[in-house]
């Protein structure tokens, strides 16, 4: 129960934040696979104005937010800027949720580069063969593409948990990247223009 006092617009304000609070920190019913969560306000409840002054009227409005939860469609094949997927178990998206504007729409999940590397169990960017990389054991990611102010980054994993090598990036990578670019840019993962996935591949 959230009591707020003040103005129509920081009122909704008020609301509106603990919507996409109350979205994004949902556990997600399903065991694995992408949940998508959608706030909606219901139940809204207008008394009847009262007048303080001449300038003044005050409103009480109570008003409901609930939440609704579903899982992700399956896919036969991955889609482009979903490799993010397999960074986690069960995430919880929040639908609807207001982002930076993209250069690009549809690039996948903006993410803070030290989160990014530590979801990759690494804690270092590596270079290999002039490129650069972040490489944890049995997961890459690969710079594909550099757009604005935009970092954008394919992931390619071992779903059995097996050493992935350099070797088996087949991704065209983005090219001449810095450290320095790394800490100018915003970092999303899941776009590439060719997708290979690596998920059960076979170690010969």
């Amino acid at each position: 129960m959230v009591e707020a006092f003040g103005t129509g617009d920081s009122v909704a304000e008020v609301g509106e934040q603990f919507a996409w609070l109350g979205a994004a920190l949902r556990s997600s019913p399903y065991g694995s696979g992408v949940a998508y969560c959608t706030p909606v306000v219901s139940d809204i409840h207008v008394d009847t104005a009262r007048r303080v002054s001449e300038r003044l009227c005050w409103f009480d409005i109570i008003c409901k937010i609930d939440f609704t939860m579903h899982e992700r469609e399956e896919h036969l094949e991955p889609s482009n800027g979903q490799c993010w997927h397999n960074m986690f178990r069960n995430p919880v998206v929040v639908k609807g949720y207001p982002i930076s504007r993209r250069p690009e729409p549809h690039t996948g999940l903006e993410i803070p580069l030290n989160i990014m590397a530590g979801l990759a169990r690494t804690r270092r960017v590596s270079t290999f063969n002039g490129q650069l990389f972040i490489k944890g054991f049995s997961t890459m990611l690969v710079p594909t593409k550099y757009t604005g102010d935009l970092l954008i980054w394919h992931l390619l994993y071992n779903k059995d948990g097996n050493r992935i090598s350099y070797l088996e990036n087949t991704i065209p990578h983005a090219g001449n990247i810095s450290v320095v670019d790394l800490e100018r840019t915003r970092q999303v993962v899941g776009w590439c223009s060719e997708i290979k996935y690596y998920a059960g591949k076979e170690q010969m």
